[in-house]
């Protein structure tokens, strides 16, 4: 028995010393020992009908190795596929784990290049500006606690990263629009209670009073609604000019990016109905650009909540999908140096992660990048 399989069988077994675990990760990093770590995988994997869940810290650590071995050859993808079966349970608990795997498409060539970073680029954090009814902008993510405005006798307040209103003295109404830049997200609690989190690059136009005979805002982007009931007094989303969310008291998200092809609101909790047709918990509501035709299927949930939950969810995206998420998220622009690889992704990685650790997880698909500036270049 190698050194390698000694050291690897009492990691699984959690016992190994810091000196030996040094001494593995150390074997792990060379890229000679793939063949031998896939073998190891491969035992533990069949050793149990079901997915073996090892301790999240010890996957974690292997995967840590792995990312920070370099440039990894093209037998990375399918050693990731195989820890992925072993490490599901860290990707649960949200640590800096994805498994990346081809869907029809045959194993790419070896490159020769290497992902080239120059600089990094951290994750989207807290921020938006607000514009006022009188058109004044207030940048938030550079305010402190406290009230930012009063408009018709409505107080808007900043606290705990979220703005908020009260409309108890309000004589009129006005509007407020609330917008997040790429690479920024954050929640606003409107006049009646309910709040409501703006992922990226999107914005949300509210009255700064429901005094009205209903509760209308309007969306562009995406974001996650958790609606207080006020009888006779319903809720309302318009997005565009084709879609109306009617709502009764429920918790659904809303995804109606300009440069998605599809507007799709899905069901959480609750009632809802998507231009007069009723959804069921757990369904989303599909309208294509252009189409007057609504569809109406089960839903991912997962999938629909991952970015409120911090995390990407990549599971059937394509690499087109895929960048798109991280342009929003990290404030960049990607282009295709050599066309659009005909790529399918799966896994789940954290949101947190900077823009270099991304980059050196799709490294190990052989999907190859270099940043110049804040455009992200697909050289593969």
């Amino acid at each position: 028995m190698s050194r390698l399989d000694t050291l690897f069988r009492k990691f699984m077994q959690g016992s190994c010393t810091q000196q030996e675990k040094q001494e593995l990760f150390a074997l792990i990093a060379k890229p000679e020992h793939d063949a031998a770590l896939h073998r190891l995988l491969d035992e533990v994997i069949a050793d149990t009908d079901e997915e073996k869940e090892v301790d999240a810290a010890r996957a974690q650590e292997i995967l840590s190795i792995i990312l920070k071995a370099g440039a990894p050859p093209r037998k990375r993808p399918a050693l990731l596929r195989t820890l992925g079966k072993v490490a599901a349970a860290a990707a649960v608990l949200g640590l800096a784990f994805a498994t990346f795997h081809y869907f029809n498409a045959a194993p790419p060539a070896a490159q020769p290049q290497r992902s080239a970073i120059v600089q990094d680029i951290p994750a989207a954090v807290s921020g938006a500006v607000l514009t006022l009814g009188d058109g004044r902008k207030v940048p938030l993510d550079s305010l402190g606690q406290g009230i930012i405005a009063q408009q018709g006798g409505a107080t808007v307040t900043l606290a705990k990263g979220a703005l908020a209103y009260n409309d108890h003295d309000a004589a009129e109404v006005t509007y407020n629009t609330l917008n997040t830049p790429r690479g920024r997200v954050f929640r606003v609690v409107l006049p009646d209670g309910s709040t409501v989190w703006l992922n990226a690059a999107s914005t949300l136009r509210y009255p700064t009073s429901f005094n009205q005979h209903d509760r209308t805002v309007e969306l562009s982007g995406e974001a996650y609604f958790d609606i207080q009931p006020q009888a006779g007094k319903p809720f309302k989303v318009k997005v565009g000019s084709h879609t109306e969310v009617l709502v009764l008291g429920t918790g659904f998200n809303v995804s109606a990016y300009q440069n998605d092809a599809l507007v799709a609101t899905t069901l959480l909790h609750g009632k809802v109905s998507v231009n007069r047709q009723l959804l069921q918990p757990g369904e989303q509501a599909q309208l294509a650009n252009g189409s007057p035709t609504l569809k109406i299927m089960k839903a991912d949930t997962s999938q629909v909540m991952a970015w409120k939950n911090g995390m990407f969810n990549f599971d059937n995206a394509d690499i087109r999908e895929v960048m798109k998420q991280l342009e929003r998220w990290y404030d960049i622009d990607v282009q295709y140096e050599n066309g659009i690889p005909p790529l399918r992704f799966g896994g789940k990685i954290e949101r947190g992660l900077s823009l270099q650790h991304i980059t050196r997880i799709l490294a190990i698909s052989n999907v190859h990048c270099r940043l110049e500036g804040r455009k992200l270049i697909v050289t593969q």
